[in-house]
């Protein structure tokens, strides 16, 4: 089954009614220098804490400890799981070793390290519980459930195959596992990690992640050298799986999850080119990074999308760069995303691919970019314009009504053209939603507002267009 999308564009220069953006581009995350290349994981836990990963070992993140030493006794360069609190504010100390005690009570410890044998982050997942799902791969191929409390080992798995792919999780906690490459299964194991069963003899092609609707009885396996993300299905838990092809041909996802609150299946794409004449959209690498939500009760038709404006300049490996790491807060509000690939070139040597790097003594880029940021889910209706007035002033009313719950509506007037944005703040003067963020032509508008997932409080809502500034309070009582 292959499926091509339609998406239909609303001009507001050719529509009286349009849609404002679904989700507010947030800041940098955690902050603007922690992270700049390499995005490898992302989960947020029961706590709404972020865990986060580099594939690439960190220059200035060294192992401590005889454990995580090299043969020659030196520190190695060690990669690590890092643990945020929402606000951006470590949550705990950075892991950089992973410590189990199996049944027989012997410790294990497994360095998250490049120095042999080497085992890297290959995917991080929240399970049912909130708890931490990592897999790591390269000369050992391992899985481990990291208490989201503590970080310490609660499960582990070896496997028998190669480098696993993050894998997806249904809402009763089980685990949907393949390969990076497609050598063995795509399996099926419990909460504890012992085997249930197979989705499919093999994984076609080579991917990084899979997921799995609540259910279970869908499961998607994103293949990049095979163009595509393929489906499988099942009726009940009781019947075996039968795959249904591609769905959404060309959308090579590197990065997957299902929302919390919604369901849907998001699915981290690096880019699309412009409709064709007939406006089916062709997914394509490399032009932009891109989110896409899939319905699986709708025959994964795509009802959302977030993308990463990036504003580096990439060269070399980081022009390979995607949609590499994804995670939602539980109430589904927040989104994390994470790209591969950040680094900032200062120069390409004119007709040659190589870099000019200005460099520190460590090696790294002083001019970098940065890969994970945060976003907020928009809470705007709709925005309607008047066809019949034609305002000679610049007006900005009182929302009715007010007080409101949780549907207000806020009506303004701008007589020139230009670009016009409406935002909420609250009393702290912290953004809360953008209900406006584009150019617009001369006329009367109505903004609705739908603040469902706001608490109850006074915000200011503030209109900037041609210079013009206006502001005015409103109160949610819930």
């Amino acid at each position: 089954m292959i499926r091509k999308t339609v998406l239909f564009a609303a001009l507001l220069l050719a529509s009286s009614s349009a849609s404002a953006q679904n989700w507010i581009n947030g800041d940098v995350f955690p902050d603007s220098s922690t992270f700049w290349r390499g995005a490898h994981g992302l989960a947020v836990d029961a706590e709404g804490k972020v865990w986060l990963s580099q594939y690439y070992p960190e220059f200035l993140t060294l192992a401590s400890g005889d454990t995580l030493k090299n043969a020659d006794g030196d520190n190695v360069s060690n990669s690590a799981i890092h643990v945020f609190n929402p606000d951006g504010t470590r949550a705990m100390d950075p892991i950089t070793a992973l410590k189990y005690v199996d049944a027989q009570g012997n410790a294990i410890m497994d360095s998250i390290s490049w120095d042999a044998p080497r085992v890297d982050i290959r995917g991080i997942k929240a399970d049912h519980n909130g708890d931490i799902i990592v897999v790591l791969g390269s000369t050992a191929s391992l899985m481990v459930r990291l208490n989201h409390k503590t970080g310490e080992v609660m499960n582990r798995i070896e496997f028998p195959f190669g480098s696993p792919a993050a894998p997806g999780i249904d809402a009763a906690g089980n685990i949907y596992v393949a390969p990076v490459a497609s050598s063995a299964p795509i399996s099926i194991l419990d909460p504890n990690f012992r085997f249930l069963g197979i989705v499919s003899l093999n994984s076609p092609g080579i991917g990084r992640t899979l997921e799995v609707s609540a259910d279970g009885n869908s499961v998607y396996w994103s293949a990049f050298t095979h163009r595509g993300t393929y489906k499988y299905h099942r009726a009940d838990e009781f019947s075996s799986y039968d795959s249904l092809g591609l769905v959404h041909e060309g959308l090579v996802a590197t990065s997957s999850v299902r929302h919390p609150t919604t369901g849907q299946i998001w699915l981290g794409h690096s880019g699309l080119i412009e409709p064709p004449d007939d406006n089916d959209v062709v997914f394509r690498p490399g032009s932009e990074i891109t989110w896409y939500a899939l319905d699986p009760e709708a025959e994964d038709v795509i009802v959302d999308s977030l993308k990463f404006d990036s504003p580096f300049n990439y060269c070399g490996a980081g022009e390979n760069r995607d949609a590499r790491s994804i995670g939602f807060s539980q109430d589904g509000v927040y989104a994390y995303v994470g790209i591969w690939g950040a680094l900032q070139a200062v120069s390409r040597v004119e007709g040659d691919d190589t870099c000019v790097w200005i460099t520190n003594d460590n090696a790294e880029p002083l001019n970098r970019g940065f890969v994970y940021k945060k976003f907020m889910r928009g809470m705007v209706t709709s925005i309607d314009r008047d066809p019949t007035e034609i305002p000679d002033g610049f007006t900005l009313s009182q929302n009715y009504p007010n007080p409101f719950n949780p549907q207000t509506n806020i009506e303004f007037e701008i007589k020139d053209a230009g670009l016009a944005t409406l935002k909420v703040y609250d009393v702290l003067g912290r953004e809360v939603a953008t209900l406006v963020d584009e150019h617009l032509v001369a006329g009367k508008y109505t903004a609705t507002f739908n603040a469902t997932d706001l608490s109850s409080g006074t915000y200011i809502y503030r209109l900037a267009v041609a210079g013009y500034h206006l502001s005015g309070k409103m109160t949610l009582v819930k």
